[in-house]
């Protein structure tokens, strides 16, 4: 800046002074009086510092703390249970059934009408058969148990006693639906119809065992012949079946 402004001063003298030159030498003129003007401006010289270094320039902006979203408390409350309080079902306590045991039975179609006595199991376990009786095999069911009662009795008369009749003589003669009527101890009398009639071995003893429903067996021999020195000739048996009357 400094030199340019010396430089325009001493062109301006220059120019002064070949101006003046010109004129001097046309005749009749005065030389006229050179007065050197000197424009001198004084330059306040202004210090501008010399950056020794340059600040560092920033690679990478300072990070922006970044907000940490604390998620609000929340108190867990304990779930209900709901715990349901299960009322105990009443207890149906079936009616008894009555247990009285057969004092009574009736056939009317062959005109039985007998008072059975209690009878079980001899030392061999063969059936013990009253001889002018009708037995009630008590290891059968009571009548209105719900199972098999069974009574048995002979068929043939005795021969030191011929004129006491057999009390299962014409059982043979039943048909199906004859009507079978059985009077227990406390007075009940429950009613049955004959629904078969079937012929067996003595060795088939599940016909006098518990068969899970009601009914009333009756077992007899055939009764077809006589005894002969002692001993029966036939073996076979007849059950007669009956079941509760609707």
């Amino acid at each position: 800046m400094m030199i340019r402004r010396i430089r325009l001063l001493g062109l301006v003298l220059f120019l002064v002074a070949c101006g003046a030159s010109a004129q001097s030498l046309q005749p009749g003129n005065v030389a006229p009086s050179i007065v050197a003007v000197a424009m001198v401006t004084t330059a306040t010289p202004v210090a501008s510092p010399t950056p020794t270094s340059r600040p560092p320039t920033p690679t990478s902006r300072p990070p922006t703390p970044s907000a940490t979203v604390v998620p609000p408390t929340r108190t867990v409350l304990p779930s209900a249970t709901l715990t349901a309080t299960v009322q105990p079902s009443p207890t149906v306590v079936p009616t008894p059934r009555p247990t009285s045991a057969p004092v009574r039975l009736q056939i009317p179609a062959i005109g039985l009408d007998a008072a059975p006595i209690s009878v079980g199991l001899d030392d061999q376990r063969i059936p013990i058969v009253p001889k002018h009786l009708v037995g009630w095999y008590n290891l059968s069911a009571m009548p209105g148990q719900g199972d098999n009662v069974v009574f048995w009795g002979h068929v043939l008369r005795w021969l030191d006693s011929p004129n006491i009749p057999a009390p299962f003589a014409r059982m043979k003669e039943l048909g199906i639906g004859a009507k079978v009527m059985v009077t227990t101890a406390d007075g009940n009398m429950r009613q049955y119809r004959v629904t078969k009639q079937i012929e067996v071995r003595p060795s088939d003893v599940q016909y006098i065992l518990p068969l899970g429903s009601e009914r009333v067996t009756l077992v007899s021999c055939i009764g077809d012949t006589v005894i002969t020195n002692g001993e029966l000739t036939k073996t076979k048996r007849l059950l007669t079946i009956a079941e509760p009357a609707s």
